[in-house]
């Protein structure tokens, strides 16, 4: 890895991906994408691999293809199993630039991360430290006030996204915050 410190610069980059093995014996890497889109690795020219440690570095797309649910990719530099195998598990992140437009209501993953979540009645529920993908639905994982929230990342539960205030409004569903 070239880049020490705590991970890229996430105004500019975003996760975009994991990668979870090597696919054949030339390098590439199947990698499953945070999108749910394989087919978004084709549109980016360049990604950053990065460490559990926050050490990344650039590597030039060479060629990416669907392949179910998982996107097999081919980057600069790696040309064999055995350099495919020493990123399993890292995480991909592409320059945001490259992502493709957002509507008004739609955000990024990666965004909501570190939002402060209340309810809509005001109750402070904590911060937003992950999402996470199940068969259904995203799941929310809200921690803060000594306990941890399980939301689903839906419409009717997320009733407000304000990234400029750094504020998520959680729906008041009965038996949502019990716990």
């Amino acid at each position: 890895m070239t880049a020490a410190g705590s991970g890229p610069d996430q105004k500019i980059y975003i996760q975009a991906g994991k990668i979870s093995k090597p696919h054949g014996i030339k390098g590439e890497l199947r990698v499953h994408p945070y999108s749910e889109n394989p087919d978004d690795f084709s549109g980016y020219p360049e990604i950053l691999v990065v460490s559990p440690g926050g050490e990344y570095s650039p590597y030039q797309v060479q060629s990416s293809s669907a392949h179910g649910k998982v996107a097999i990719v081919k980057i600069s530099g790696v040309d064999d199993r055995n350099g495919a195998e020493e990123l399993s598990g890292l995480e991909i992140w592409v320059d945001r630039r490259y992502l493709p437009e957002l509507l008004p209501d739609e955000f990024f993953w990666h965004d909501l991360v570190g939002l402060d979540a209340v309810s809509e009645s005001g109750l402070k529920l904590g911060r937003v430290k992950a999402l996470f993908a199940t068969g259904g639905h995203d799941v929310l994982v809200i921690r803060g006030t000594g306990r941890e929230y399980l939301v689903p990342a839906r419409r009717e539960f997320m009733l407000d996204v304000d990234l400029d205030r750094r504020l998520l409004t959680i729906a008041d569903v009965p038996g949502l915050f019990d716990m």
